[in-house]
């Protein structure tokens, strides 16, 4: 039987192509093209993990953006910008729906310490701009200012975080629902169409910088590339390969945004008839841009230039100290000059630039982090765009407050939303799309409108080997974590605990997961009233089959 769209006569819409585009690309690019890339390469093998991160981008990262915007095209086509719909529509299991509502509490948890961490990086761009930011001696600049770990934050040691850190978070928070609450077209793609060509002419001009320094020790910054471009195919088939797999394919993960539910709701407000094979591989590439070109050819050169090899893997052994313990102390010696007044002026422009740009890279990713839960409550709970605003910021303010001052809570976050979570949403969506609802029709349904031709070699890919391989990484996870990571054995990471650390944070611990749990199982209930209201009442006629 032949399907037949009926998409609703109101519903919001890209203002243009190309602000759809700048848009989705700002979903994409985030912290994780400037902060955690440049980690995981230096922390897993370099240019080995070059190799395994561009194989796990065909095989894993292109199949499923082009799998996320075909699901939320048709979705939005039959009505629906969240998962819950647009799941069910790929099959008659009602079940599904309330599967679906992982698409829309993940991403919402992510933001929740998402836009902490980027309320950081504004916190940091102001100090530099007005000269507050000690670069000599960021490592004790940054523990002043963040209090991670038992900071004595409000007169209790068990606390973390501190004022400025608070005060930053309160106006970066504000900022993302004042955008949110102009809709689609006024806010988020507004603010994407501005954002992103300053991130991206901010970025360049650091590239620039960076590439004509003059040499330091016999070290210059040309040679710091070396670090990503010298692959070894031998170490990706060694006995700890497997990390480096894993870690490419979770960085593919993250930084492509693809199993959130954010892709998918961006996606929604296509028409039916709107390419998405090119824009979708248009998104891709612009995040690869900022990404390997920009990203990979910032801070790692910069920093092995004036802090050497060594300093380099220190600076990388944190997830968080390159960004912002090592790249003030290069920028206090990026100066046209000599003296402390050339470096505080580096460090102003520079720094400015550098936490300017990670803001900016931020804010993109927050919005469309928050758009699903935005859309949900507008279209299934009939709330204004305002009122959806108030709501999301309220569940924001609430849940991040463990988040700030209990220590140990944004890891569990960090790890259950915006790793495993990314991971177990997209085997569901590849499932029901290329198994469920079919190869053939799936291949059509990505197809409609497409300004190229997908190669057909990516059929057999979307349809086989990448849910086998996310199938695989789940398997290989229940295998070997699982029971551990849940028992606190280790740490989210599979690590070991440090002296002292699991009996300070045990509760702050379970209290992460169980609000987390409490999240998912807030919108589980919301979909069961949507139910109950009809709102899934179209799906189940049978020319929706």
């Amino acid at each position: 039987m032949s399907e037949t769209y009926a998409p609703p006569d109101q519903r919001e819409r890209w203002g243009s192509r190309l602000g759809l585009i700048l848009a989705m690309a700002g979903n994409a690019v985030g912290l994780g093209n400037f902060l955690r890339f440049p980690n995981q390469a230096v922390n897993n093998g370099g240019g080995s993990f070059m190799l395994a991160y561009f194989i796990s981008l065909l095989l894993l990262g292109i199949p499923l953006m082009w799998i996320e915007w075909g699901i939320g095209r048709r979705g939005g086509a039959l009505g629906y910008s969240t998962g819950p719909g647009m799941l069910q529509s790929l099959t008659r299991a009602r079940w599904v729906r309330y599967a679906g509502a992982l698409g829309i509490a993940m991403p919402l948890i992510i933001v929740i310490f998402y836009v902490y961490l980027e309320s950081w990086t504004l916190g940091y761009a102001v100090q530099a701009v007005t000269g507050n930011l000690d670069a000599g001696a960021s490592a004790a600049h940054f523990e002043e200012y963040t209090r991670l770990g038992n900071g004595g934050f409000l007169g209790s040691a068990s606390l973390q975080g501190s004022w400025s850190a608070y005060g930053f978070f309160m106006v970066t928070a504000l900022v993302n629902l004042w955008v949110l609450s102009r809709g689609l077209s006024k806010g988020i793609e507004m603010a994407a169409k501005i954002g992103m060509p300053i991130l991206i002419l901010a970025a360049v001009g650091l590239v620039a910088r960076t590439l004509t320094l003059p040499d330091f020790e016999g070290r210059s910054a040309v040679d710091g590339l070396a670090i990503y471009w010298q692959p070894e195919w031998r170490q990706l088939f060694s006995a700890g390969a497997a990390g480096i797999w894993l870690a490419a394919a979770g960085q593919i993960f993250f930084t492509l945004s693809v199993g959130s539910g954010a892709i998918n709701t961006y996606a929604s407000y296509l028409t039916e008839d709107d390419d998405i094979a090119l824009t979708g591989l248009a998104t891709v590439s612009t995040n690869e841009f900022c990404e390997v070109i920009l990203g990979g050819t910032l801070a790692i050169p910069a920093a092995y230039l004036f802090l050497g090899t060594q300093g380099v893997e220190d600076a990388a052994s944190s997830s968080l100290g390159l960004a912002f313990i090592a790249m003030p102390q290069v920028f206090e010696n990026m100066g046209f000059g000599s003296g402390a007044e050339a470096g505080g002026l580096a460090v102003a422009v520079f720094g400015g630039l550098w936490f300017g740009l990670l803001f900016l890279a931020g804010i993109t990713s927050s919005l469309a982090l928050s758009q699903p839960a935005m859309a949900w409550l507008q279209d299934a709970m009939g709330l204004t765009r305002r009122k959806a605003a108030l709501v999301i910021g309220g569940l924001i303010i609430l849940c991040v407050q463990p988040v700030i001052l209990l220590p140990g809570v944004l890891g569990e976050f960090d790890y259950w939303a915006g790793t495993f979570g990314l991971v177990l949403f997209s085997t569901l969506e590849v499932i029901l799309l290329m198994w469920v609802f079919g190869s053939k029709r799936a291949w059509a349904e990505i197809h409609k409108g497409a300004d190229i031709r997908i190669p057909a070699v990516f059929r057999l890919i979307m349809t086989w080997i990448t849910p086998l391989a996310l199938l695989g990484m789940l398997g290989w996870w229940g295998f070997t974590q699982a029971w551990p990571i849940l028992t606190l054995e280790v740490d989210s990471g599979g690590g070991a605990w440090g002296p002292g650390v699991l009996e300070s944070q045990r509760g702050n611990i379970m209290l992460a997961r169980w609000l987390m749990i409490g999240i998912v199982l807030l919108f589980v209930v919301l979909v069961a009233v949507a139910a109950r209201r009809g709102h899934f009442r179209r799906l189940e006629e049978d020319r929706y089959e």
